[in-house]
């Protein structure tokens, strides 16, 4: 699916796709090409005019996944990744290439992007986005992807409150599990966002001709965001290492726990079974003829038991 908009003093209007070039290649006003699950043959016979490089046509129809951006003297060639966390506790990354020029903006992703539609539905409403130029709407795009990567430090933060109290319910066997799922969703996220952070700060050097120099103050802000996702990524690292840390001590001292236990039933049946042995072995004892010689068996067992608890108990053993 292909969608491409026309913006100039008159506002911004859908066209077609090749008079979105036709726009692009006069100057005559800025476009905007979206490409959406497009294939090659397309996308090489539409940007044919613009005299686009063929490695950057292959980097944009192959998934590189790794930010990146080139400098093709008249175009940008940008690579950024869009997140979204889903419920099995990874994220779910999505690549979305972009050529920036003097006057057109193409974006090329698989699949629905949250930035692209925002930026779609708010363009008509606000067409100085792309009538000021290619380099505001990237911005805006930019912005829109950033602004996405910052529930999702919200979420990871949560989950790791609610890890921290899961790991110390009794019984709770799936937080081991859940803590791993979370660091390789962090892990996934880190290889993403660090270089998209570099990426954006390449954007606000001075010698990039399709960047105005107006424009890269609000790049440094992009990249200022981004950067405070990797600092807040880098902290969650930590704890989630933390929280295994705990989980392992946790499991210990409730195995250890379990052991005390036996081993104090141990303790107590370890006498029980010296008397029994001694009293069941298959030849007469002098106390088989007594009157009360049972109760006196018996009462030795449970004297044993009590002087053994009486013992553990002052030794602070239990």
């Amino acid at each position: 699916m292909i969608h491409a908009w026309r913006a100039d003093a008159q506002g911004a209007r859908a066209v077609t796709p090749e008079e979105a070039i036709q726009v692009a290649v006069e100057g005559s006003g800025m476009a905007w090409i979206d490409f959406d699950c497009e294939d090659r043959t397309v996308l090489e016979r539409l940007v044919a005019p613009l005299e686009i490089h063929p490695l950057a046509i292959d980097d944009m129809v192959n998934e590189i996944n790794r930010p990146k951006f080139d400098d093709y003297g008249a175009y940008l060639y940008v690579v950024m990744h869009s997140a979204r966390w889903e419920e099995h506790e990874r994220p779910t990354l999505r690549e979305i290439d972009l050529l920036v020029g003097q006057h057109f903006l193409i974006t090329y992703h698989d699949g629905e992007t949250r930035s692209i539609t925002e930026a779609q539905e708010v363009l008509v409403r606000r067409p100085e986005l792309l009538a000021r130029g290619p380099a505001h709407l990237l911005h805006f795009l930019l912005d829109l992807l950033v602004d996405h990567y910052l529930p999702l430090m919200d979420h990871i933060a949560d989950a790791i409150d609610v890890l921290e109290k899961e790991i110390f319910r009794t019984g709770d066997r799936g937080a081991h599990l859940k803590i791993l799922r979370l660091k390789r969703g962090m892990a996934a996220l880190r290889r993403i966002v660090g270089p998209q952070r570099d990426t954006v700060l390449a954007l606000t050097r001075d010698e990039i001709q399709a960047i105005p120099a107006d424009m890269r103050p609000y790049l440094r802000d992009v990249y200022d965001r981004l950067a405070r996702v990797s600092d807040l990524l880098d902290s969650f690292r930590d704890e989630v290492a933390g929280l295994l840390d705990l989980h392992v001590s946790v499991t210990s001292n409730r195995l250890n726990q379990v052991i005390k236990v036996l081993t104090v039933i141990a303790t107590l049946g370890l006498p029980l079974t010296v008397i029994t042995s001694y009293y069941g072995m298959n030849f007469p004892f002098a106390v088989y003829h007594w009157k009360h010689g049972e109760l006196y068996v018996l009462s030795l067992l449970v004297v044993t038991v009590g002087g053994t608890w009486w013992f553990l108990k002052r030794r602070h053993w239990i």
